[in-house]
């Protein structure tokens, strides 16, 4: 009964573990909830992180779940560690709010995120496909980088964007790893930084561009044409 009742997203608690298979492939994706679905204000999301498998054999427990290698989701450069700035916060503010935190790069300057977004639906085969491997306390991994701003995948792609992005952050295949993008990565990188030093006072950005935006809303008010019909 529990594994019929898994396949409804409204009965998953976080720690919840599944697995989904990859055909093509002959692993499975691992799939473990660290945050119960949620409502915005447009669609229901819950936020996962995801393990692969070596071969098509499943994990019997926590320990073998706990030896799979996580898959990254996406990536930032060191430089970037501690964007984005909340509201109308400095820089040095951001930097102190976030003194607590750790990083761990790798050789190229990168962090990773392994945490994601999806966006559910109400119906999907997807649901049917997910065979539930029990409830664990699952620890990230512990170069895991967050910042609230976490990628957000669909219900639809879902097993082939995470397969994607096991071949392109786990086994390097990206262009992101070639000597010359890594270059242009980590110069705009250091260029978005050094705006961020260099950003005057939200206060005074205010007085600067407040008027210019009012100045400009009321222009395309004045702009707008009145069209009479003939009768």
């Amino acid at each position: 009964m529990e594994l019929l009742e898994k396949q409804k997203y409204e009965n998953w608690q976080v720690g919840d573990v599944f697995a989904l298979k990859l055909e093509e492939v002959n692993k499975y994706l691992i799939l473990i909830l660290y945050e119960a679905p949620y409502e915005t204000s447009c669609d229901i999301r819950c936020k996962f992180r995801t393990k692969i498998t070596s071969n098509e054999q499943l994990p019997k427990d926590k320990d073998e779940i706990d030896a799979l290698e996580f898959i990254k989701v996406d990536f930032i450069h060191f430089y970037e560690r501690y964007f984005p700035l909340k509201g109308s916060e400095t820089y040095a503010e951001c930097v102190e709010r976030q003194l607590s935190k750790k990083f761990y790069p790798d050789e190229y300057d990168y962090l990773y995120y392994y945490l994601f977004e999806l966006a559910l639906l109400k119906r999907s085969r997807i649901y049917k496909e997910l065979i539930y491997l029990g409830n664990f306390d699952i620890i990230p991994s512990i170069d895991d980088y967050t910042n609230g701003h976490e990628k957000l995948f669909f219900l639809k792609e879902l097993k082939d964007e995470l397969y994607k992005c096991y071949i392109n952050y786990n086994l390097r295949k990206s262009s992101v790893y070639d000597m010359v993008n890594h270059a242009e990565i980590e110069k705009n990188s250091f260029m978005a930084l050094n705006l961020m030093l260099n950003l005057p006072p939200m206060e005074e950005l205010h007085k600067i561009y407040g008027p210019i935006i009012k100045k400009e809303k009321k222009k395309k008010r004045d702009t707008l044409t009145k069209v009479d019909f003939d009768d």
